[in-house]
């Protein structure tokens, strides 16, 4: 019986041994998922998929060819169940998740495999590993395509802000017979329509870039470039270029309050967290750029089999997309501004030698119809943002306003009250006349969609008679408006704002 016993022990060890020699199938992959998530195989035995070692140095190369423009963001990596084992050979299933540039998800299952080499367990590594459909000789390539930008609308719903057919104006320095000629010759030519460009860098930039290089001077309306395509055309070294970009409905309208739109900036780039690149269209200025994450949209992506020899992305035909994430159009920007007033508001400004501005508040709900800036506003918004002191305007400053905290959904200057009069925009001027029209202070609403947050709460009754020298602040029916020229007095603004009234009438 005793040796019966030992019989049994004996064969229950040798079972036992054969169940340790397939149980390490597990090791290989649980030290192969860590070492793949941190691009670092220290202390695993790998094997190609032809089945030559693999050092961890040369792993993490291969790794870095075949994960490409995703190789810097590292993957979650997570095994399907228990590892399948058959004697001298293991696989098991994985998922991969991988973070793209935008925040977005691309998750897959690949296959993990390994064989037993004289002992020891090593797991193979290959582009078909990081993905099954991944060719060998190819690499993951990101293409990314811009979504339709989003339009910023009246209040009647006529798009103030929309998609643009344009030309980019450059030149080509190959193409040049004579610089100074070229230089005197674009600047009469970009005078001619009243297109202010700085050429005279021109020289300097043509010397520094490559014969074949677009080295790029101004984007026009295609409109606008009509005017002087012959001219253009008629000028040595002059090369164009057509796209579209977001505009508002004409060159002046409501410029300096929508904005412009145009390739984004290193310093736009850096802080966007990933979310654009170089070549991406942005919105650069005024309400474009405030709700630019909105109007942009989410872009195109996809994820392609591209070339390990550098290729971008979609350069050759033929490349395999391996995953797409689909484009969603950009939002609206829906806003308070009726067209035909803000027509006449700059139509009353048009002739002012002088930085100036005018804008136009609904009395009855504060809605803002018109925010104008002169010709010589230069892209800054005076009609929200000036600092314009005034003494005492004969009504309580602070019952009118001034320094209340609201939200527009622009930039502006809300004011303040000081103990010489108060500091306010040609906004808030309006806005107080509307307050005493109206018997009591409503915030301004100039944004509607998406909300800019909840309005501030009514103010107390509002009494007096409304007195701002300098400045022009009307009320007409049911808008008051205020007319602003800087350095001037009434005088000036006197006549503007009887125009304007003119033009509300007519």
């Amino acid at each position: 019986m005793r040796h019966v016993r030992r019989i049994l022990a004996a064969t229950l060890i040798v079972a036992l041994a054969g169940c340790t020699d397939d149980k390490p199938a597990e090791d290989p992959f649980a030290a192969f998922v860590a070492g793949w998530q941190r691009a670092d195989f220290t202390g695993v035995e790998l094997r190609t998929t032809a089945g030559q070692p693999l050092a961890a140095d040369a792993a993490r190369q291969l790794l870095a060819d075949t994960e490409g423009d995703l190789g810097a963001r590292r993957p979650v990596v997570t095994r399907h169940g228990k590892a399948a084992v058959r004697k001298d050979d293991a696989d098991v299933r994985a998922g991969v998740d991988w973070t793209l540039p935008d925040g977005r998800h691309w998750a897959y299952e690949t296959k993990l495999e390994a064989r037993r080499i004289d002992g020891k367990w090593a797991v193979y590594l290959g582009p078909a590993v990081v993905h099954p459909d991944l060719p060998d000789g190819k690499r993951m390539t990101l293409r990314s395509a811009a979504a339709t930008r989003g339009v910023v609308l009246a209040a009647d719903g006529t798009p103030i802000v929309s998609e643009t057919p344009v030309v980019y104006v450059g030149v080509e320095p190959r193409l040049v017979r004579d610089v100074d000629a070229l230089v005197q010759r674009l600047d009469l030519v970009f005078r001619s329509v009243r297109v202010s460009v700085d050429v005279s860098a021109l020289p300097g930039r043509i010397k520094a870039a490559k014969p074949d290089a677009f080295v790029e001077l101004v984007t026009l309306r295609q409109t606008d470039f009509a005017e002087i395509e012959r001219d253009l055309a008629a000028t040595d070294g002059v090369a164009t270029k057509t796209g579209t970009l977001s505009l508002p409905m004409t060159r002046t309208f409501g410029r300096a309050l929508l904005g412009t739109s145009g390739p984004a900036t290193k310093e736009l780039i850096d802080g966007s967290g990933g979310a654009l690149k170089a070549g991406d269209i942005t919105g650069l200025t005024g309400l474009q750029r405030r709700y630019d994450v909105a109007l942009r949209g989410t872009p195109k992506l996809e994820v392609l089999a591209g070339d390990k020899a550098g290729d971008k992305a979609g350069d050759k035909a033929g490349d395999k997309v391996l995953y797409t994430a689909p484009a969603a159009d950009g939002a609206r920007v829906r806003t308070t501004i009726d067209v035909k007033t803000q027509q006449a508001a700059e139509a009353a400004l048009a002739g002012t030698a002088k930085r100036s501005a005018l804008v136009a508040v609904g009395v009855k709900d504060g809605t803002v119809l018109a925010a104008a800036n002169g010709p010589d506003a230069a892209g800054y918004n005076l009609a929200f943002q000036a600092e314009v002191a005034s003494p005492p305007i004969g009504v309580d400053g602070g019952a009118a306003g001034f320094g209340a905290a609201w939200k527009l959904g622009a930039d502006m200057f809300t004011g303040r009250v000081t103990e010489a009069g108060v500091v306010g925009s040609p906004l808030v001027y309006a806005a107080a006349a509307a307050a005493l029209a109206r018997g009591h202070w409503r915030q301004p609403v100039l944004v509607t969609e998406p909300s800019p947050g909840p309005a501030a709460a009514d103010g107390p009754a509002v009494t007096g008679t409304l007195t701002v020298p300098g400045m022009s602040v009307v009320v007409r029916g049911d808008v008051a408006y205020c007319v602003y020229v800087e350095g001037a007095g009434q005088d000036v603004t006197g006549p503007i704002a009887d125009a304007f009234g003119r033009s509300l009438s007519s």
